[in-house]
């Protein structure tokens, strides 16, 4: 039986100290254009997969930032409390995603023309990067409604399928009869 998983991978973030040199690099290594994102800063983005995946490219903000995996969650404050509570820390956010004044009329009829919704507001969701006790940062967002069916997200996630939830369990009864575990 397929497996729904509690959150799901929406996107990479690859910060820059110049972030057009990472998107033309990112650009040959895909073989896709990242185009402008919205935001009042020089970012880009392209999807990477059907699953939902996106690459996003900005500026670095600190010396330490490094790429990062955003996990789509569907409660933000649950999903920051469990990663305090299980030793994580939290080095950014929770702070809100907004569409820039200038591009949110041309983003609501995009979102009507491509995925049949109505946008609401100028929030894209909220989102907070998180690092874990062993050290690793983790980027947690809770998006919109109408960017979910963009990243397969909330009510459009999709269940792993029964050969990849039988493959992990079959990889994990090989470590095991080898005494790792």
């Amino acid at each position: 039986m397929p497996k729904k998983l509690n959150a799901s991978l929406a996107f990479i973030n690859f910060p820059s100290d110049d972030p057009p040199k990472t998107k033309k690099f990112l650009q040959d290594l895909f073989g896709i254009d990242l185009v402008p994102s919205l935001s009042d800063q020089v970012s880009y983005h392209a999807p990477v997969s059907d699953d939902g995946i996106d690459v996003n490219v900005g500026a670095r903000h600190s010396p330490q930032e490094s790429p990062t995996a955003f996990i789509a969650v569907d409660d933000l404050d649950n999903a920051i409390n469990l990663a305090t509570s299980s030793g994580g820390n939290v080095v950014w956010g929770p702070d809100d995603v907004d569409i820039p004044d200038a591009d949110f009329d041309e983003y609501k009829k995009a979102v009507k023309e491509v995925d049949k919704l109505d946008v609401k507001s100028k929030s894209l969701g909220r989102a907070a990067i998180v690092v874990d006790g062993g050290g690793s940062q983790i980027g947690l967002v809770q998006l919109a409604d109408h960017t979910e069916k963009h990243f397969n997200a909330g009510k459009h996630k999709q269940a792993l399928s029964d050969y990849r939830v039988m493959a992990h369990q079959r990889s994990g009864q090989a470590a095991k009869a080898r005494g790792r575990n």
